[in-house]
């Protein structure tokens, strides 16, 4: 993500964050697939396969409408967007009415903001509903440990916690 924003913030075109966006989704597997053991790994792999659809299937960039972007940052600015061009500073690309493909895997839900909003996919909520399965998952083998192995002040591994002798009664 670190490189996506890096792009998305100082590349001078678009073309640059077409080949970066769609890259960086393919690596983001690669690099969990040593934790695939996880549900909340393949819950991810859904979410990124659905954002990849639709990114590589409108050249590159995420798909957005221009309602939503309207809702999302209100009129004025919204017109000042070129339909079928990249929005400069996101990873969007504004479609034209009845242009577009795979539209409804992109930018289309609006999550309030203050006075505006950030549009996300479907695919994003699916990759945040992993993260999220991946923090139960997590927190349930905590829970499952013996209670002596989770305390802070239980030995670590090559300590040896020491007694004090019992009083001779």
């Amino acid at each position: 993500m670190t490189v996506q924003f890096a792009t998305i913030r100082l590349a001078p075109s678009d073309a640059a964050l077409r080949v970066v966006l769609p890259l960086t989704i393919v690596l983001v597997p690669v690099a969990l697939w040593p934790h695939r053991a996880h549900l909340g790994v393949w819950i991810i792999f859904v979410g990124l396969a659905a954002n990849l659809a639709a990114i590589v299937a409108n050249g590159g960039l995420m798909p957005i409408e221009q309602h939503t972007v309207v809702e999302a940052v209100g009129a004025e600015q919204a017109s000042s967007y070129t339909p079928g061009a990249w929005i400069e500073g996101s990873k969007d690309v504004l479609l034209a009415p009845g242009q577009g493909r795979l539209v409804p895997l992109g930018d289309g839900i609006l999550i309030r903001a203050g006075g505006g909003g950030i549009a996300v996919s479907p695919g994003d909520i699916v990759v945040w509903a992993g993260l999220m399965a991946l923090v139960a998952e997590a927190s349930f083998a905590w829970q499952k440990r013996p209670r002596a192995s989770r305390r802070s002040d239980a030995p670590t591994a090559g300590h040896q916690v020491v007694q004090p002798p019992a009083p001779n009664v």
